[in-house]
């Protein structure tokens, strides 16, 4: 399509009473020349203009572009812009403050184009940050359970906020008041105003990549009305800080002023002041634990030496108590054993005395001892005892056995 900028005849003339074309020669125009002369002519008169009005049928479509109207009493302007540029949750009825530029669609209708969206009016922003949350809650992002505890004793921290604001020489006043040493590296942002999401957005991700060995990061700024604290409740701050690797403590103004940032940290203080109470206890804190520590293991040890006392004392007396108890046992053994060496000597000499008697017996009854008393035993030759004249032949040999020796003799 041929640009109008590179007509030799046509250029855009703005005066003072208003502005047109002005043709040197006659130059018929194209429907998409004219669209694209009027568009020329719109960026040129207004360019990036804000529009305060309000919304009516405010849609989002297919989860990429976002549409409604923007009205006044008299008159109404479609509104068109893409869902990533839609950062604050907005509804029918509500006030807005609506920044783009004008500009006629190639089918030939006028739509307002939008870069951004802001309620307009402490009703309007009470409405849209009441959205914000809701939606945000039902995802999760301020359960408890999510939430993470900060180190006893932090040795490196990171401090986002403005270098001009009063919450920066608060929080450092107190920290140096409580607890030294401590390394803190301090990211300057702006804390209000258009630019402020960004820059904190920003300053997270430093924190989070760039900073080693970080233990916690604080944000912090001071009080101011709703539409000053916007920048913490803007959705993509809400999201850094619950996206945060660090553990974050968030700390804005007063009590009153409640932002989505604060709900989101891992804890909220009420004052800058006193983000850095809950960062690090005080010198007096910490000896008053140690003291309590002292107190605590003297008396640990008190108790536990008592104890130990009333046991070795039951352990001795159980001791004594098993040592007399085994003492008598071992006496009656020993009583036990006495009688029984005295049953076995008795029984010991009764048994010999018995031997001798039927030793004397079987000495009686001896075959030596009935030889001695002129008896013999006559065998045959081939050692058969004879007890009858009948066992012998005449003419066999026969022995017989005396007391001093053998005889042999013939029968006849």
């Amino acid at each position: 399509m041929e640009s109008f900028s590179s007509w030799p005849l046509c250029f855009v003339n703005f005066t003072s009473g208003g502005y047109g074309l002005d043709m040197a020669d006659e130059h018929i125009l194209t429907v998409s020349q004219l669209v694209e002369v009027i568009n020329f002519t719109l960026a040129g008169a207004l360019g990036r203009i804000t529009v305060e009005g309000e919304v009516d049928e405010f849609k989002i479509i297919h989860n990429k572009w976002v549409t409604f109207a923007l009205k006044d009493a008299q008159s109404g302007v479609n509104c068109f812009m893409t869902v990533w540029q839609y950062k604050t949750q907005i509804e029918d009825g509500m006030k807005v403050k609506a920044t783009g530029m004008p500009k006629l669609r190639n089918k030939g209708f006028f739509s307002f184009v939008l870069d951004s969206v802001l309620p307009s009016g402490e009703g309007a922003l009470k409405r849209a940050l009441q959205l914000l949350q809701r939606k945000l809650e039902a995802e999760g992002l301020f359960a408890q359970e999510r939430k993470r505890a900060l180190p006893r004793f932090p040795q490196h921290v990171a401090l986002i906020t403005s270098r001009e604001a009063a919450a920066y020489k608060d929080f450092i006043k107190v920290l140096d008041g409580r607890m030294g040493g401590l390394t803190i590296s301090f990211i300057h942002t702006q804390v209000q105003g258009e630019d402020a999401p960004r820059q904190i957005i920003q300053a997270l991700e430093t924190a989070n990549t760039e900073l080693n060995n970080l233990d916690a990061i604080i944000l912090v700024r001071g009080g101011g009305s709703l539409e000053d604290l916007m920048a913490f409740n803007d959705e993509g701050v809400v999201r850094a800080v619950a996206a945060s690797r660090t553990p974050t403590i968030v700390g804005i103004g007063h009590e009153r002023d409640m932002s989505l940032a604060e709900l989101v940290a891992d804890v909220r203080a009420s004052t800058p002041s006193n983000a850095a109470e809950l960062l690090v206890p005080s010198r007096q804190e910490v000896l008053a634990e140690i003291e309590g520590m002292n107190m605590r293991l003297k008396n640990t040890l008190a108790q536990a030496m008592v104890k130990t006392k009333t046991q070795v004392a039951e352990a001795v007396h159980f001791l004594k108590t098993r040592i007399a108890s085994t003492s008598n046992q071992v006496m009656r053994r020993v009583e036990t054993l006495v009688g029984l060496g005295l049953r076995l000597r008795l029984t010991v000499a009764q048994q010999d005395k018995q031997v001798t008697t039927m030793q004397r017996v079987l000495s009686s009854l001896s075959p030596i001892n009935t030889l001695k008393r002129g008896y013999s035993i006559t065998k045959t030759a081939n050692g058969r005892l004879l007890r009858s004249k009948r066992g012998v032949k005449s003419g066999e040999a026969i022995i017989s056995t005396l007391q001093d020796g053998d005889v042999t003799s013939i029968v006849r």
